[in-house]
Order: structure tokens, then C-alpha cells, then sequence
């Protein structure tokens, strides 16, 4: 759960923000104008008779950092499942790394997840299968030619601090190093936005800021970044970052990056 702690800079749900006009997400923190990689316009989503998301508007920048708080069923996962068409969008408007979603067709949602890599936080790793055909998997889809992708493969194990573990069997690995291994095929093909899942959910503090360390890493090369997570304690972590809290389905707060003139203020997570 996520309680009242400080929050870094300001609420868009203040003066500076009209009501009911959607938060734009830009790497200077400033409200923005130009399309960005993720766009959604309204969009709700239904289980049954329950409201999963519920007119959720918002525009996040390329190359921006972005992090989905709230409770257990606030529509965080379900917001993720969207974004890389694991669900279908019926209700708003959404654009996703130049898809719109909601006149996708089944047969180009592969090509949109040539764009979009995920990040769960139960790995969805193969056990039996070692390091190196794990992370090459997400290549070997792609009819990447071999050469190709054992270059590929290679730096990024290397980058992970994989190496020595290549050709070891993902059951063999502890839980740190199976996460990375998640992370290292999501990242292999370099991706316009990373959607991460409450990606350090199971981990302890000291392998918590390693795996943050290594998404810090790959925003700074220009990927866009979303993370669901409970952990309050990451948000901190990334000071450029904005925060988009939801709460039973709907925006309650969004939060901009600190400045270096202004104080902490405080809010809600």
C-alpha cells in the first residue's frame, strides 16, 4: 500500500491545471503541446459491471518517465494491458508509439509490440531454457538474422551482468538474476516504450536499486518508461520522473518532476 509521504514538485490537480484538462507529461515537466508517445483521451475500461478505468486522459512525451501508483485495483495493470493491446480498447481514444489503438486490427498488434516491450514482475521467463535463448527469443520472433543477434544478445547479457551465466538454465538462477533476464529480453530489441509491471514487487532493497539502475540506464538512451509499482520507496529514484496516481480506475493526482528552486511539497501517492 501506498501512504502519505512527500511528494517531489507539484500537482497538476492545482491552479496551474484547469479542471478536467488532461495532464501532458513533458521532459521539462512543463505542460506540453506536441503529440506524444503515449496519448489517451478519455479511455474506460469494463469488467463485468465493474469500472476498471474510467475516463483516464493523459499525454506522456518521448523519452519521458513515467510512474502508475495506487492501491491493488486502482487500474494500474489494467492501463499496462492497454497500452500493448493485451486488451482490446473499446471505450476513448488512445495512440501508442504512432498506433492508434483504438482503430488497431488483430493482425498489426505484432507490429506494435516491435515497439513495445513489458517488463512483468512474474518474469514469464522459459526455466528450462538458458539465459542466452531466453533473451534471444525476443530476436529470434523478429527473424532477426543470427549474426545479428548473438551480437545483440551478448551486450546486453554483458550489460546485465549476465555473462558468466549465459548458458545456464533460468531455474537455476536466483530471483534477482531471473528478473534481469526478463528485463534484458524486453530490452534486447530496443524498444520505444518499456512497460514495467510492478517490476521489483519481489525483490530486496540493495537488488531493488540495481534493476532501477539499470531502467534509469536505458531512459537515458531515449526510451520511454512506464512502471506500475506499490513502492514508494523508487519514486525517488528517478527525480525527473512524473507520477500519474489512480484511484478506483480514474486520475486522482498527477505529480511533475522536482525543480531545483522549489521545495518538497506534500500530497498523496
Amino acid at each position: 500500500m501506498i501512504s502519505p509521504c512527500p511528494v517531489r514538485g507539484k500537482s497538476l490537480a492545482n491552479k496551474e491545471e484547469a479542471p478536467g484538462k488532461p495532464p501532458r507529461f513533458t521532459k521539462s515537466g512543463r505542460a506540453g503541446t506536441e503529440f506524444g508517445m503515449v496519448e489517451f483521451k478519455r479511455v474506460s475500461y469494463v469488467f463485468g459491471s465493474s469500472w476498471a478505468l474510467k475516463d483516464v486522459s493523459f499525454t506522456l512525451e518521448k523519452g519521458g518517465f513515467l510512474f502508475l501508483t495506487g492501491h491493488s485495483g486502482a487500474g494500474k495493470t489494467t492501463l499496462l494491458r492497454l497500452l500493448y493491446a493485451g486488451l482490446p480498447l473499446h471505450r476513448g481514444r488512445a495512440t501508442v508509439a504512432g498506433f492508434e489503438l483504438h482503430k488497431l486490427r488483430r493482425r498489426h498488434v505484432p507490429e506494435l509490440r516491435r515497439r513495445v516491450s513489458v517488463v512483468f514482475q512474474d518474469f514469464k521467463i522459459l526455466p528450462q531454457r538458458t539465459v542466452f535463448e531466453n533473451v534471444a527469443l525476443a530476436l529470434e520472433v523478429r527473424g532477426v538474422t543470427r549474426q545479428h543477434m548473438e551480437r545483440r544478445v551478448r551486450a546486453i547479457v554483458r550489460a546485465l551482468g549476465l555473462e558468466s551465466k549465459s548458458y545456464t538454465r533460468c531455474a537455476h538462477l536466483s530471483g534477482g538474476e531471473q528478473q534481469r533476464v526478463a528485463i534484458a529480453r524486453s530490452m534486447v530489441v530496443n524498444p520505444k516504450l518499456i512497460l514495467a509491471d510492478e517490476p521489483t514487487g519481489n525483490l530486496d532493497a540493495d537488488l531493488t536499486t540495481d534493476l532501477m539502475n539499470i531502467f534509469k540506464q536505458f531512459h537515458s538512451y531515449g526510451a520511454t518508461v512506464i512502471m506500475a509499482t506499490h513502492n514508494r520507496t523508487i519514486l525517488n529514484m528517478v527525480p525527473d520522473a512524473h507520477i500519474l496516481h489512480l484511484e478506483q480506475g480514474q486520475v486522482a493526482e498527477t505529480t511533475l518532476p522536482v525543480e531545483q528552486d522549489e521545495p518538497h511539497t506534500e500530497g498523496l501517492l
